[in-house]
């Protein structure tokens, strides 16, 4: 007698075994262990030798882990990747003129990992032997481009790329650089008022008028004085200096011809009339 099992029933456990089987294979996969330190590192800043801190940009954050791998590694230095995925950033910003300072944790999505690739040692320095754990311990600075937020971190070996225990979220402890986001007022220059504008035109415009008339003035004058220099009598151009004298000399001379011509009409006139009573006298005489 055989027993039937529903197709239902089957496919379920066919999904079942599939599950189990990628636990299995995710545990294998992730060969070793890791323990932090601590999961809440505080920022540190290092001093000069005065004594006196360097600024904020150099703060950093001190990182320590053991490492365990199942067997002892075939070299003492063995190649190791930590991948730091953002997460949450602390963001600290100015929201209004009140100047205050609010802090807030901002979510990360589909954030560029940050990976440092170094050089693990699994040497013990006091026996000489090769160890299958070791502890192990670095720095992440504000120069790398890390600032105060949550990172999810994980470890692989970078011989074969295969993770080391899993996943943590570590918090850097800090104050980033505020951001300012307060609302700003943009403040245009105020429009001049068009009184004092027509009345700069009309003071350009009287102005050049003015300008054009004494430029125009300067001819009238001239010709002007020209004009009175050729009407004067002859006894007040004659007193007049010759550097005053703005007309041509033929003026003059037109006038002095015109008094010349009649004087000698008259002397003409007066010498036929002194022949012509000669005349009549001989004419008497004779008779």
């Amino acid at each position: 007698m055989s027993i039937r099992i529903p197709v239902t029933i089957r496919s379920l456990f066919v999904i079942a075994l599939t599950l189990v089987s990628l636990a299995v294979s995710h545990v294998a996969s992730a060969a070793g262990r890791t323990e932090w330190k601590s999961k809440v590192l505080k920022e540190r800043r290092e001093e000069q030798p005065n004594g006196d801190e360097f600024e904020d940009k150099n703060g950093y954050w001190k990182v320590e882990v053991a490492i365990y791998l199942p067997r002892a590694p075939d070299v003492p230095h063995v190649p190791m990747k930590f991948e730091f995925q953002p997460e949450v950033e602390y963001e600290r910003t100015i929201l209004d003129a009140s100047g205050k300072v609010v802090d807030r944790k901002v979510p990360l999505v589909n954030q560029q990992a940050s990976i440092e690739s170094t050089d693990v040692e699994f040497l013990d320095s006091g026996t000489g032997k090769i160890e299958a754990r070791t502890r192990f311990s670095f720095k992440l600075t504000r120069g790398q481009g890390y600032k105060a937020g949550e990172y999810k971190v994980s470890l692989h070996d970078g011989r074969n790329d295969q993770a080391i225990g899993t996943p943590v979220t570590l918090t850097f402890e800090g104050k980033n650089t505020v951001i300012h986001r307060e609302p700003m007022e943009f403040k245009g220059e105020k429009k001049k008022k068009d009184a004092p504008k027509d009345d700069a035109a009309k003071a350009d415009g009287d102005k050049s008028k003015d300008d054009a008339a004494k430029a125009d003035g300067d001819k009238p004058a001239a010709d002007g004085e020209a004009a009175a220099d050729s009407e004067k009598p002859k006894g007040d151009a004659a007193s007049d200096e010759p550097q005053t004298i703005k007309q041509k000399p033929g003026g003059c001379g037109c006038r002095l011809a015109d008094d010349r011509q009649e004087s000698g009409s008259g002397l003409v006139f007066a010498a036929l009339a002194v022949s012509g009573v000669v005349l009549r006298r001989r004419k008497r005489a004779a008779a």
